[in-house]
């Protein structure tokens, strides 16, 4: 399906045969894309290329791919509640971003485009990184110094030329965007095929769940990709009959960077902390896309829901006993859980998504276990 790209803030169109990443008014860019699933027509494989009726590429043939997707839905259970956990740390690079790398670097090869720069607290670096060496694109991957080793090192092996940079969140982002002056800027925050490419993971949640929608998703909020995504593939649902209704998005945030609950509250987010949480993924000051997130939540009847690092490391207890080794982004959204005993009725569905893996955090996972 054709489709245009179109900015939410002044309501310019651009066509998407052109690389561009933001409007010239400086907004981000969306995409005029409602496509409709017909169940009838999936072709018989396990992988979330299944789902390309909606997914918003031109030459499938040249997708990047490592055939990945239909990650597992388990039962967990968590003080008590039973939940869906949805296994996304096992995707390729061992996170969820694989699903927006793959969409975004496929178009970028449809595009020609030959070099990028990305900025990531770590995931997204390596997800995009990966799919840019199989798609023998230059990457050039900017990522704050202070983050987790292991994520360095799976960016250095795919190949990509990393730049560490010191200061928080903004000052890497600055100096992205600084580097893109010569390259084309596949930001995960800001590309709308990114998100096109999240959403496949709420069509995998609903068909592994005998195409019914669950009740409430927890999902960990940074950038707010995946949160964006769900709620794009929900709408998609919703409008071909598949879903009779929207689970209530629960966006989940650490107390030491809580910038969607601070805005809904009228606060100030700090830009940066001397005590950092230890959920890094999502210690994001000012998402580029915040009032969208806010949006996409209220709008499904979600929370803002934020936890603390005893939570954090509670959650990831129970989970590593249950046998998932998860990072503690992702053990996050199991400690919001926490928040609604007694709240959720035991007949409601509830899914929990899980991330990134903990083979990334092991130093860190090590350390929080010894103390």
């Amino acid at each position: 399906m054709p489709c245009q790209f179109i900015c939410p803030a002044c309501g310019a169109r651009y066509p998407t045969d052109r690389a561009i990443w933001r409007c010239e008014c400086g907004n981000y860019l969306d995409l005029d894309y409602m496509p409709v699933l017909d169940r009838n027509l999936l072709p018989d494989e396990k992988s979330f290329w299944r789902y390309r009726q909606v997914l918003p590429l031109e030459d499938f043939q040249s997708a990047i791919s490592f055939n990945e997707g239909f990650t597992p839905l388990v039962p967990m259970d968590f003080r008590g509640m039973s939940v869906l956990g949805k296994l996304d740390f096992m995707l390729p690079t061992g996170s969820f971003k694989d699903r927006g790398a793959a969409i975004m670097i496929s178009k970028c090869k449809e595009l020609g485009i030959k070099e990028i720069v990305e900025d990531s607290s770590g995931n997204s670096a390596c997800a995009i990184a990966a799919y840019c060496a199989r798609a023998k694109i230059k990457a050039h991957i900017y990522m704050p110094a202070g983050n987790s080793s292991a994520k360095s090192f799976q960016v250095r092996a795919y190949g990509a030329e990393l730049h560490l940079i010191e200061g928080n969140r903004i000052d890497c982002a600055n100096a992205a965007i600084e580097g893109a002056t010569k390259s084309y800027y596949a930001a995960h925050a800001w590309n709308p095929y990114f998100l096109h490419g999240t959403k496949t993971a709420i069509y995998e949640i609903v068909e592994q769940m005998n195409w019914n929608a669950p009740d409430y998703y927890f999902v960990p909020v940074g950038s707010g990709s995946q949160i964006i995504g769900a709620y794009l593939g929900l709408q998609e649902m919703k409008l071909a009959g598949i879903i009779d209704h929207m689970p209530k998005l629960m966006a989940v945030q650490s107390n030491k960077c809580s910038p969607l609950k601070d805005f809904i509250e009228g606060k100030e987010t700090p830009i940066s902390s001397s005590n950092p949480s230890i959920a890094e993924g999502i210690a994001i000051h000012r998402p580029v896309r915040l009032k969208q997130i806010i949006d996409v939540v209220q709008k499904t009847g979600g929370e803002f829901v934020t936890v603390d690092d005893t939570e954090i490391i509670e959650a990831l207890k129970a989970s590593f006993l249950q046998g998932i080794y998860i990072e503690p982004t992702s053990a996050a959204a199991v400690a919001a859980i926490k928040q609604y005993e007694g709240k959720i009725q035991k007949d409601e569905k509830i899914v929990v998504s899980l991330t990134g893996s903990g083979l990334k955090a092991s130093s860190k996972i090590n350390d929080l276990l010894s103390e």
